[in-house]
């Protein structure tokens, strides 16, 4: 029996591979009342808002064709069109290399400390991410100079994070912060360009039904699904799940898609210094303030980031831009996201006041707009933080789960930074380990060490 905690897309498309290869003792328990995760929506009045900003965008093909097949022509393509709101100017994504009608001044900062970083030593993306003891603000320094650090990388990204940029390491970056050469990012300081970069500069989203249309329709060929099962505790010796209603489910492999500090918190009999390990685990929490406006389109641009202190949210979306099904006709609708964490906590009646203000302050609202609906979505566990101690403890525990036959896959379960696409990969990977153990494909010291 093959027990998934968890019915968001890592945790599906861990059931979905296992039961097209046949595997028909899986079962998926998920905690709330329907699947999807944090990839969720949620509709109000006609409009429909997603948890945060979700989008699709694909590495890989066969990824890309499975979600195609499955959400069934409810998907459209969109050409990205975000932005940066700073010293009040509106520039394209990514600021780096798009810095033309800021300031003067501000320019000659970014492309100057640029030139100064590039001749000094700069190192490449690879030679970075092999480098652990560099921390994300000595790579802003030697990437991009002291101009766009801090005018964009760091104000933004402590905003974002909610913690000082030394704190972070370079592990989480990947495919995510985009690196333009010197002659782009003179040439977009002379110029608007209209080249878009970076690994979203495509993106997909449903026609109907918003983000949770995607778990919907992945959901919808399975069979073992059980909605409102809150895991309270595994006793890896009983190979037991109990549930929040006593209930139990017996697992020969269990897969976790939980965040794993939650994880481990619930393990009857771990060892003291994984649970340890485990509590140094850091994440910062967000809330996203929806309004729904009524008689007039606020923006035509799909976000825009926020990197000044003096607007408290990092992001502004715009989700009728996303598809014209997200709102009633003739309606708009802005949401914002306010990263918040115990070094900088926030409350809803907070995070809607200051939404308000702030987008009247950057002209997206006016006074006098009409808002027919307001909705403030959380996510407690929103970003994982890779301080210097995040990989070595995720290790950690992950070995220990691997030798009870645990796994934990998927955003939080992994503890990273990744996207949907990757969250759906994780669960065909795990599928596919799961499968070949079964066949004998995986010797016992395999096992034991993989």
């Amino acid at each position: 029996m093959i027990t998934i905690l968890g019915a968001g897309l890592a945790g599906l498309s861990a059931a979905f591979h296992l039961q097209k290869a046949g595997r028909t003792d899986c079962a998926v328990f998920e905690k709330a009342g329907r699947v999807g995760g944090t990839c969720r929506s949620e509709h109000v009045d006609g409009f429909t808002f997603d948890y945060t900003g979700h989008f699709l965008h694909f590495v890989t093909e066969d990824i890309k064709t499975l979600v195609l097949e499955i959400i069934d022509g409810n998907i459209h393509t969109l050409e990205r069109d975000s932005w940066i709101f700073s010293h009040n100017v509106f520039t394209p994504y990514p600021f780096q290399q798009n810095t033309y009608g800021l300031p003067v001044e501000v320019i000659k900062e970014c492309v100057m400390g640029l030139i100064n970083a590039k001749y000094n030593g700069q190192k490449t993306g690879n030679e970075i991410s092999k480098n652990r003891s560099m921390n994300f603000k000595e790579w802003i320094d030697q990437t991009f100079g002291s101009g766009i650090a801090k005018h964009f990388m760091v104000p933004y990204n402590e905003k974002l994070w909610t913690v000082p940029v030394e704190e972070l390491t370079c592990a989480w970056m990947g495919r995510f912060i985009p690196q333009p050469s010197i002659e782009d990012v003179i040439e977009g300081a002379l110029s608007r360009k209209s080249q878009r970069v970076g690994y979203n500069a495509r993106i997909w989203y449903p026609v109907k039904g918003g983000i949770e249309a995607l778990p919907r329709a992945l959901a919808s060929s399975l069979h073992n699904v059980t909605l409102n099962r809150d895991a309270v505790e595994i006793d890896v010796k009983r190979k037991a799940v109990r549930f929040h209603d006593g209930s139990e489910a017996f697992y020969e492999q269990l897969v976790s898609t939980m965040p794993l500090k939650q994880l481990v918190r619930i393990m009857k009999g771990a060892p003291s210094h994984v649970r340890e390990a485990a509590e140094r685990l850091r994440h910062n929490s967000v809330i996203n303030v929806n309004f729904g406006i009524a008689n007039r389109n606020v923006s035509e641009k799909h976000w825009i980031y926020f990197p000044e202190k003096n607007y408290r949210f990092y992001r502004a979306g715009f989700p009728h831009n996303f598809s014209p099904c997200q709102v009633p006709p003739g309606c708009s609708s802005v949401n914002v996201e306010i990263s918040y964490s115990g070094q900088r906590p926030m409350d809803y009646k907070e995070a809607i006041r200051l939404a308000k203000e702030d987008l009247i302050r950057a002209d997206i609202l006016k006074t006098s707009d009409k808002i027919v609906v307001e909705k403030c979505l959380e996510i407690p566990c929103a970003y994982v933080i890779y301080d210097k101690n995040h990989c070595e403890i995720v290790e950690t525990i992950q070995a220990y789960l691997k030798e009870e036959g645990i796994y934990s896959i998927g955003r939080y379960g992994a503890w990273e930074y990744s996207s949907m696409e990757d969250a759906i990969l994780h669960g065909k990977k795990i599928a596919q380990k799961l499968l070949e153990d079964a066949n004998g494909l995986t010797g016992p010291s395999e096992k034991r060490n993989s």
